[in-house]
């Protein structure tokens, strides 16, 4: 089963919820949205835990650009549209965690 965890803010238990799925062989992919798109961003201490993770990883365009931060990557991250938002969250992936 293919799990993808939506966040929205910054999320403490990430690594844990993703481990888990991990373990117990689900694919995991990782949406940032909102102020979520801050944890690519160099400035986030958070950044090297989501590269430790060794999934991937999605971020809104749309809320990448309006937070100015689009050079400020660290990442490597998908930027996605939001029809590309409907078809990872309809089509793509069984089940979504939003945080």
């Amino acid at each position: 089963m293919k799990f993808l965890i939506w966040l929205s803010s910054e999320c403490q238990s990430l690594e844990e919820m993703v481990g888990a799925l991990k373990r117990a062989n689900h694919e995991v992919g990782v949406l940032l949205i909102q102020d979520g798109v801050y944890l690519a961003d160099r400035g986030c201490s958070h950044s090297d835990e989501l590269k430790k993770l060794d999934v991937p990883v999605y971020a809104s365009k749309p809320h990448v650009e309006e937070r100015g931060i689009m050079d400020r990557l660290v990442i490597d991250v998908k930027l996605v549209d939001y029809p590309e938002i409907v078809d990872l969250t309809m089509e793509q992936y069984d089940r979504i965690i939003s945080t």
